[in-house]
């Protein structure tokens, strides 16, 4: 098991950061904190730069760094949930063809 003072230094962190190290150091599934990641930390800044028309960037894979292919990556990766309705529609809208690749 990893020190414990780096776990409590993990638990200070962002909620997603928290989360993980609960889940992956502790074996403990913590659903309140994951539910926390879309509305505050990391996850809520993220959902908050969506645009109105599905996209994080100009389109699903431009600008390369703050598209919507690396924005949703990084939300997964967050461990925000899949649930999350801005998430759903834009995969959704990305499954259906209507953001342009």
């Amino acid at each position: 098991m990893a020190n414990k003072k780096i776990i409590n230094w993990l638990l200070e962190g962002d909620v997603s950061i928290q989360y993980q190290a609960e889940r992956d150091l502790l074996s403990i599934e913590r659903k309140d904190l994951r539910n926390r990641i879309e509305i505050e930390g990391w996850g809520a800044d993220f959902l908050v730069s969506r645009k109105t028309d599905g996209h994080w960037g100009r389109k699903f894979y431009q600008p390369k760094w703050t598209s919507t292919h690396y924005t949703l990556l990084d939300l997964r990766n967050l461990y925000i949930s899949p649930d999350n309705f801005l998430i759903r529609e834009s995969v959704d809208m990305i499954a259906s063809g209507i953001l342009i690749l």
